[in-house]
C-alpha cells in the first residue's frame, strides 16, 4: 500500500497526465489534411481517436466540435452515465448525468452504450428510456434510439436519429458495449427484462457495413443467455477495452 505522500502526489500525476492526452488529441485534431483532400496521416488519425482514460472513462468527441468529451460509465450499465463537455485548451466542464440529457423522469429507468457502431469515426450513442412496469408484463419503451454523431450537447439528440428495436423487446435495464462476433465493429448487449421474473442478456451485433442488427433468434440463441430476477445473466464489462486503447 503507497504510503500518504505517495497517495497525494498521484491525483495532480493523473490530472497531468489527462490534460497531455487531450492535447495530442486536439492536435490530431486539428493537423490539416494534405493538398487534393488526401486523409490526415495514421499518426494524427490515432492522436485524435477515442482513448480509454481508465477502464470506464472514454475520451472522444461526442458533439463534433473536435474538443474530447469525457464519458464516464460507472459499472459498465449505462444507468449512470455522465458526460463532461470538452473545451478548448483541453479541460472539461461540469459532469451532467445522461438520464438528465435524456429528459428521463424519477419514475424511468434511462440506460445509454456509446461506441463508433457506424464505423466512420464518430462516436454514436444507443438510448433506452423506460418506466418499469409494476406487473409481470413489460412496458414498451418511451424512447429506444441509435443516434448517430455528432450528438446535440443539449439533448443528445441526432439528426440521423433512428428507432431501435430493443425498446419493443421488453424493459431495458442496462446497455452495455461487448464484442461477439470477433469482427471490428462493436456489438451491444442489453439486460431486458421480458417478464413473467426473467432476465434475459440480449444481444444486438453490428452490421458489416455499419450500425447495429435487430434482433436475431439465431444471435440470441449464440451470444445471449436467459436468466431470472434473483439470477440474472453476466454482463460484459470490458467492451470499451476491446475497442479503443488506453491513453497515453
Amino acid at each position: 500500500m503507497f504510503r500518504k505522500s505517495s497517495r497525494l502526489l498521484a491525483v495532480p500525476i493523473a490530472a497531468a497526465a489527462l490534460t497531455l492526452t487531450v492535447a495530442g488529441y486536439q492536435a490530431g485534431a486539428a493537423e490539416p489534411s494534405a493538398p487534393g483532400g488526401a486523409h490526415r496521416s495514421d499518426r494524427a488519425a490515432d492522436a485524435s481517436a477515442p482513448c480509454l482514460a481508465d477502464a470506464t472513462t472514454l475520451i472522444g468527441d461526442l458533439d463534433g466540435d473536435s474538443y474530447p468529451d469525457k464519458i464516464v460509465n460507472p459499472g459498465h450499465t449505462g444507468t449512470g452515465m455522465t458526460i463532461q463537455w470538452g473545451a478548448k485548451g483541453g479541460s472539461f466542464g461540469n459532469k451532467v448525468q445522461v438520464k438528465d440529457l435524456l429528459g428521463a423522469k424519477k419514475s424511468e429507468t434511462a440506460t445509454a452504450a456509446v461506441a463508433d457502431f457506424g464505423n466512420d469515426g464518430t462516436l454514436d450513442m444507443v438510448v433506452n428510456v423506460v418506466e418499469p412496469a409494476k406487473g409481470d408484463d413489460p412496458n414498451t419503451a418511451r424512447l429506444a434510439e441509435v443516434r448517430p454523431g455528432p450528438l446535440n450537447r443539449t439533448n443528445l439528440r441526432s439528426a440521423d436519429a433512428r428507432h431501435s428495436d430493443i425498446g419493443d423487446h421488453g424493459e431495458a435495464r442496462q446497455l452495455t458495449i461487448a464484442r461477439y462476433n470477433d469482427d471490428a465493429y462493436p456489438d451491444l448487449a442489453i439486460l431486458n427484462n421480458g417478464g413473467d421474473g426473467q432476465l434475459d442478456r440480449d444481444v444486438r451485433l453490428s452490421k458489416p457495413g455499419g450500425g447495429l442488427a435487430d434482433f436475431d433468434y439465431a444471435a440470441f440463441q449464440k451470444y445471449g443467455e436467459a436468466g431470472s430476477l434473483s439470477e440474472p445473466p453476466a454482463m460484459p464489462t470490458d467492451g470499451w477495452k476491446q475497442f479503443y486503447k488506453p491513453c497515453s
